[in-house]
């Protein structure tokens, strides 16, 4: 049988700790790792392992904070889970460490709390060896892919801890895509997601437009298509926001919540076509999972 230890970094997140560590308590062992809480995650995380370290400083880059955790695991597998995230079999866990021949192995993300559910895979169950570690300042990944999907089922929500500082994702990926251009494309998606969450559709259209000029991975290209034509819709700009969303559908011609938007945004008389085929896509290879 294959030992698993449970990762977290954490900070500041006493209203969901316990409730995320509750479901990973049949873990072999919990790691984690304090950046700098004041409030009291510390003590909670001490009631459910005795590995509770305090000496990372925070330096805008999770990827370093997720590896100094890494580092401190014993276990043949590594679950990484976050504070604001639960786990809804552990018994799945055992079985896909036990069961899959890989290196990384994909987890259903499930967002909480949201009709109907939104949902993607992610690598978070992997071996723990050397040659896979974390990477990127912020949306960090693995530097190696999930090759097979699992029946691990993680719900994600939304931490009161980002509340402290809203602007940390913003900040950290500025950083990023002013520092490393067009080497980081996948910073520069986030980035442009970031600005439409802030409603700067001006920038979102601007950074995700340099996006689209170098992306090559089509689910992430073809979502942010979206994003800007959602962002040009807003703005007044139809037929910018027809095009981008006509460039998101030739990608992926089953791209459900892309047809239903062109629906909305294309003259009366044409609505109905694109309803007709929104109805029948089955949302394969998409990046997020939101219809």
């Amino acid at each position: 049988m294959k030992t698993i230890s449970a990762v977290l970094i954490v900070k500041n997140e006493e209203v969901m700790l316990a409730r995320c560590l509750e479901s990973v308590k049949e873990a072999d062992e919990i790691i984690v790792v304090d950046t700098g809480s004041i409030d009291k995650t510390v003590e909670i995380a001490k009631k459910y392992t005795d590995k509770v370290f305090t000496d990372f400083k925070w330096c805008d880059d999770f990827a370093k904070a997720r590896n100094y955790a890494k580092s401190k695991a014993t276990g043949d597998f590594i679950l990484s889970i976050d504070a604001d995230e639960y786990c809804h079999d552990f018994s799945k866990v055992r079985e896909a460490a036990n069961t899959i021949d890989a290196d990384a192995i994909n987890v259903r993300m499930v967002m909480g709390r949201v009709t109907p559910p939104s949902f993607f895979y992610f690598s978070r169950l992997f071996k723990n060896k050397p040659e896979v570690y974390w990477i990127g300042a912020i949306h960090n990944c693995l530097n190696v892919g999930g090759t097979r999907d699992s029946e691990i089922e993680i719900t994600y929500e939304y931490s009161p801890a980002h509340a402290l500082d809203p602007d940390r994702a913003l900040r950290i990926l500025e950083k990023e895509v002013k520092e490393r251009g067009n080497d980081a494309p996948r910073e520069m998606y986030y980035l442009g997601r970031e600005y439409w969450y802030k409603r700067m559709w001006k920038k979102c259209t601007e950074m995700l437009g340099r996006y689209v000029q170098i992306a090559h991975w089509d689910p992430e290209k073809a979502d942010a298509f979206l994003i800007m034509s959602r962002a040009y819709s807003t703005q007044g700009l139809d037929e910018d926001a027809r095009d981008a969303c006509l460039q998101a559908i030739k990608i992926n011609p089953n791209f459900k919540e892309a047809l239903l938007f062109m629906a909305a945004i294309v003259p009366d008389q044409h609505a109905n076509q694109w309803k007709r085929m929104g109805e029948t896509a089955d949302n394969t290879n998409i990046l997020f999972q939101r219809t």
